[in-house]
């Protein structure tokens, strides 16, 4: 299908692109994975069971596989062979973009474009993370290390199941808007800070989730949680976790990797947000024309902004 693109989200993981750190050989390639915006075509090879039409909102997954590959057959279709969007393939950094039909998810109700595009991304990553790699339940301890865009998100997203929320991060800021969008405890990075989450959470968290490129975070994470505690790690870098094996073995603790998200997740944040669950507006604050973009970048890898939204079609 072809879509208009009405918003895009530029993040972390851009910049990483940049930098090769997603291991292309071929450049160049367009950017932009975090988008939504409204169908204006269909291709000649439509599927028969879509129930999309023209002018319908829609948030973009930027992963495609075959969906009779062995891991799609399993319920795992983003962690086969895929086909990134913004990647491998042109991404959503641009006025028009093409895309699968099993790659849009509509709202079963409006949602405003740049809110859309952000909950593919900066809530659906955590939604998986938290769900279906950290099983997170009621009442648990979760600490959340790194209050960018992905962990601000994990923050709500945590709150919203129920469980105890303990934000971990560094800037002032950060934690300010942890602390307005749920968390129940707020904690600087510090040397106290696993023993600080320890007194919090009664002997150490069940679940942490790493939204952080720190090489530091993974061994803070391990020293947050609890005995046979979980840890999901989020952020993406190339840098080593630079865990020494005798601080898991210890506590038993598991700790596992979290993959971006399924089309699942994404209808998932919607409903939440259309409940009134989600609060957006600190994700929306940084936006810019898209024939701005290279000031964008520079922007993001300056520190300026950690999540900046594109509007294509912006004067």
């Amino acid at each position: 299908m072809l879509v208009r693109v009405e918003a895009c989200g530029l993040c972390g993981s851009d910049r990483l692109l940049q930098d090769g750190g997603f291991g292309l050989d071929v450049f160049p390639v367009v950017p932009g994975h975090e988008a939504a915006g409204r169908v204006v075509g269909f291709g000649p090879e439509q599927p028969d069971d879509s129930d999309l039409r023209i002018d319908d909102p829609v948030a973009l997954h930027y992963l495609d596989s075959d969906p009779e590959g062995r891991w799609s057959r399993r319920g795992w279709p983003h962690l086969g062979p895929v086909t990134r969007m913004g990647v491998d393939v042109d991404g959503a950094l641009a006025r028009f973009v093409v895309r699968p039909a099993r790659t849009l998810v509509r709202p079963r109700s409006h949602i405003p474009a740049d809110r859309l595009a952000v909950l593919t991304d900066a809530l659906a990553t955590p939604h998986h993370a938290l769900h279906s790699v950290g099983g997170v339940q009621p009442g648990e301890h979760v600490v959340v290390l790194g209050l960018g865009g992905i962990g601000s998100g994990a923050v709500q997203l945590a709150a919203a199941a129920g469980a105890e929320v303990i934000a971990v991060g560094r800037s002032r800021r950060s934690r300010t808007i942890a602390e307005r969008i749920g968390a129940d405890h707020v904690l600087e990075v510090t040397s106290s800070t696993a023993h600080e989450v320890e007194a919090l959470s009664d002997g150490g968290a069940d679940l942490v989730v790493v939204c952080t490129e720190a090489p530091q975070a993974a061994s803070l994470a391990v020293a947050c949680a609890r005995p046979r505690g979980r840890v999901v790690q989020v952020a993406a870098s190339a840098v080593p976790l630079g865990l020494r094996s005798v601080d898991l073995i210890w506590k038993e603790v598991s700790i596992t990797g979290s993959r971006g998200y399924t089309t699942e997740d994404i209808s998932a944040v919607q409903n939440l947000y259309l409940s009134g669950l989600l609060d957006l507006d600190h994700l929306l604050a940084d936006q810019v024309p898209l024939a701005d973009v290279a000031v964008a970048f520079q922007r993001l890898r300056d520190g300026g902004s950690t999540r900046i939204l594109l509007l294509p079609w912006a004067p």
